[in-house]
């Protein structure tokens, strides 16, 4: 997806820095994390990455779909940033 206006890519750029400052939070290591880091690599436990799921609900007011909470269920980071902007999206079409 190619945001159109400077004002739309710097809204991505802010949330992604967002999310990905939010999962660097949880890890009980401090750890560079990028948009191609897989999850699986990161010192996350379930919990922790529940946790991590929490904030990220609560800092852009969406909400994941219960089975998303699980860590099995993602690959890379990248992946948790394109489904919040994909829920941020539906919620503003509303």
């Amino acid at each position: 997806r190619i945001a159109g206006t400077d004002a739309e890519r710097q809204s991505e750029t802010k949330m992604k820095e967002k999310i990905i400052k939010i999962i660097q939070e949880e890890c009980a290591l401090d750890e560079e994390i990028f948009e191609d880091t897989k999850l699986e690599r990161l010192s996350l436990d379930s919990l922790s990455f529940i946790e991590a799921m929490v904030k990220i609900e609560n800092e852009f007011d969406i909400e994941f779909d219960f089975e998303q909470t699980d860590m099995s269920n993602w690959d890379k980071v990248n992946d948790i940033i394109e489904k919040a902007r994909e829920l941020c999206d539906e919620k503003n079409k509303e």
